[in-house]
């Protein structure tokens, strides 16, 4: 090596990760839930969207009740209350714990869930600051 080569090193800061929506909002899922914020199923999101407690609303794109879906749809935009598409319903039941955990961690018996609405955010993390600057960002 010569002197003027330059060596990169990865850098180890942990702030420095890049977040995506996604990683954010499992994050922002586990300190809400922490908190008892959160309402997961179609009873109490409902109820939570039509009293106008929750603040963001997390529906499931593989749900198979079209009316469920017309409904949640309904409440959050007459609530004006922002709603985050996410692909699979068993990945948002792990995430809201709706699972049983084994030795090793991992998600056994996880059962589906098709709509999450957050009442109450944990601590404002990066990620929750990330999150709202995401729903900021794509609102219509």
């Amino acid at each position: 090596m010569s002197e003027g080569d330059v060596v990169s090193t990865p850098s180890t800061n942990p702030l420095e990760k890049t977040l995506d929506p996604m990683s954010a909002l499992k994050k922002v899922l586990k300190e809400s839930q922490a908190v008892q914020g959160l309402s997961r199923g179609l009873h109490e999101v409902v109820k939570a969207l039509d009293k106008r407690t929750a603040r963001v609303c997390i529906l499931a794109d593989n749900c198979d009740e079209p009316n469920y879906v017309k409904l949640i749809k309904a409440l959050c935009e007459e609530s004006k209350i922002p709603l985050i598409p996410i692909s699979d319903n068993k990945l948002l039941g792990e995430w809201v714990g709706l699972c049983k955990l084994d030795k090793e961690a991992t998600a056994r018996k996880v059962v589906a869930c098709s709509s999450v609405a957050i009442t109450t955010f944990g601590r404002e993390s990066e990620e929750y600051k990330f999150l709202i600057d995401y729903i900021n960002k794509n609102k219509q």
